[in-house]
């Protein structure tokens, strides 16, 4: 009887454990949005796992050079550490910056 009562409580703590444990975990998925910026049409690409912003690209080739280019280059990155777009726009190229945001929750929007 007591063999039984350790087998058997024994099979019970590895189906617990094997529920416990997560059986796979989330992958990637890529999301892209747009919005018009200064220069142009300014898209955004998000990559989340979860609800966490794993990478944000930014892309705006007609954005003016040494202005709105600073925000297609920092904003990103701010985007990532907030794991949010909603973030404070960069000093003197606001236009772009608003265009990123809004892209950035467009892509989100698709999720």
């Amino acid at each position: 009887m007591k063999k039984f009562l350790v087998v058997a409580l024994s099979a019970l703590m590895l189906v617990s454990v094997a529920a416990c444990s997560s059986s796979g975990s989330e992958e990637d998925i890529t999301l892209e949005g747009s919005a018009q910026g200064y220069g142009g049409e300014v898209t955004v690409t998000v990559v989340k796992n979860g609800d966490d912003i794993v990478s944000v690209e930014a892309v705006g080739e007609n954005e003016t050079e040494g202005v709105g280019s600073k925000a297609i280059e920092q904003l990103p990155k701010k985007i990532e550490e907030a794991d949010s777009p909603d973030v404070d726009v960069i000093s003197g190229a606001t236009i772009t910056s608003n265009a990123i945001i809004e892209a950035a929750k467009d892509a989100l929007s698709k999720e």
